[in-house]
Parts: structure tokens; sequence; C-alpha cells
């Protein structure tokens, strides 16, 4: 629709590299602030966050040269560096990004799972803000539907070499990007509101995201236009279907992992308690 929002002379501002720097300005505001509320100081994130954000945009763009390599060639070098205009897979950058934050925050002594309660709810709302980059791109397109909302997309757009409609538009398709920005702002909210009402041990956030994420990226697959099913996924399932059911298991290892270590953690300081009150 608009890959470049401004063009004069030499500088052009791409609308999804604009929207992943104001999301990602966005997500470490917040994070910062729900640090402090914490107890956390904000100027250790803001010092981590940039390198947090690197290492997820190099994971992100490997997982996608591993996932679609037919859209690289040797003699286009410049291809496979231009993030600005798209190409990138966010189950190549969480574990890029959590990995380094988890060693970034065992360096400072900083516990990651209070990190994480705090910064992992606006993940979910940055990725929202980075699917409205996506549909300004025209990436990341759904099928083709007769539905009232259904939208066309120009001539040059991604969609419109796989869906060629009449007059230089696409066929109208799903707007599966802005069901993307609905389900993950949806997400954040969920998050948010699981970790201040309810919160069962710290870090809970964590395993909430990725089942969640798991899921309405499932579902939101089935209406993508540009993923088709796969050998892998067995004929009936797209590649990043069966990443999804990955992270969703993921999720659920990880809510017993991190509940059961919370229980142990419980029950040795109880022990300790106790046997202090025996020798007093």
């Amino acid at each position: 629709m608009y890959p470049t929002i401004i063009e004069f002379g030499w500088l052009k501002i791409h609308s999804y590299g604009l929207c992943i720097a104001i999301a990602f300005l966005l997500s470490l505001y917040l994070t910062q602030r729900d640090a402090r509320k914490r107890g956390i100081d904000p100027e250790i994130i803001q010092s981590e966050a940039i390198f947090a954000l690197l290492a997820g945009i190099i994971g992100a763009r490997v997982f996608h040269i591993i996932m679609f390599p037919y859209e690289y060639s040797i003699t286009n070098p410049i291809g496979w560096i231009a993030i600005w205009q798209g190409g990138l897979v966010f189950q190549g950058a969480l574990p890029f990004a959590f990995g380094y934050v988890f060693w970034a925050m065992r360096r400072r002594k900083v516990s990651f799972l209070l990190i994480s309660d705090c910064a992992v709810p606006y993940l979910a709302l940055g990725q929202g803000i980075g699917r409205i980059g996506c549909f300004f791109n025209g990436c990341c397109y759904g099928k083709p539907s007769n539905l009232p909302f259904a939208i066309s997309f120009p001539e040059g757009c991604p969609v419109y070499q796989s869906y060629p409609g009449n007059n230089g538009w696409s066929l109208p398709v799903h707007p599966t990007q802005l069901y993307a920005v609905v389900g993950l702002v949806f997400l954040c909210v969920v998050l948010i509101y699981l970790r201040d009402e309810w919160n069962p041990f710290t870090g809970f956030t964590i395993p909430s995201y990725f089942f969640l994420h798991g899921l309405l990226r499932f579902i939101n697959e089935f209406f993508r236009g540009d993923h088709n099913p796969t050998v892998l996924g067995f004929g009936v399932l797209s590649d990043q279907q069966m990443f999804c059911i990955l992270e969703i298991l993921l999720g659920i290892f990880l809510f017993w992992l991190l509940r059961t270590y919370h229980k142990i953690q419980q029950t040795s300081a109880e022990i300790q308690q106790s046997s202090k009150k025996k020798k007093k």
C-alpha cells in the first residue's frame, strides 16, 4: 500500500521500518515504567534493549532466510540485509532476543523472570505495531475473500504477484495483518490483566505469552495467502502452523517448569525458616 512513507531525495523512510522503530520505543518506555514500579532500575533496561532488539532482528532474518531461501540471491547481497523491506520471522527473533536478555540479566544479577513480567506484555504490543508495517508494506497478506472488509492491494505489492486482479489492483484478500494487530493488542491487555490481577508466580507472563501467541498465530495462518500447506504440515498445515504448535507446547512446558521451580523455592525457604526456629 505505502511501503515508503516519506521520500525526499536520498532520504527514504519506509513504513515497515518506521513501525518497528515506533514499536521499539513505545515498548521500551512502557517496560521501563513498569520496571520502576517493581523496584528495578529502568536504566538497566534501556542499556540492554538495543542489543536485545539487534539480537531479535538477526534471529528473525536468519530464520526467514532458512524458511524462504528462494527469495535470496548471491548476486544481490543487499537483499540479504534489507530488513526495511520486510522479511522477518518472529519465531526466529524470540530465541535470540530471550537468550540475550537471559544472559544480560544474569551478568547484571537481575531477575530475568521479573524483567520478563515487565516486558513480555509490551512485546505483544510491539508485534501488533509491527504488523501495521506489514499492512503498509503489502506483505503477510491473506487469501482471496468476498467479505465486505476484504482489501485489494495495488500492483507492485507482494500480494498482487500472487492474486492479480483488474485495473492494477489485486483480488480482495483477508486483511490478515490487521487481524494480527487486533489479536496482539488483545494479547497485551490479557497479559497485563493476568500479571496484575492473578500472577500465580513470577515469570508467569512467559508461558502465557507463548501459549496464547502460538494459538492466535495458528488461527491467523488459516487465512494467510502467502503460506501454503507443506509436507512438514502433512499437507494440511503450513510450516508456520507447525511452529505454532511447538510454541503452544513450549508454553505448557514452561508453565509446568516455572511452577515446579517456584514450589521448590518455596519449600526450601519454609525448611530453612523452620530450621532457624528450632535452633532458637
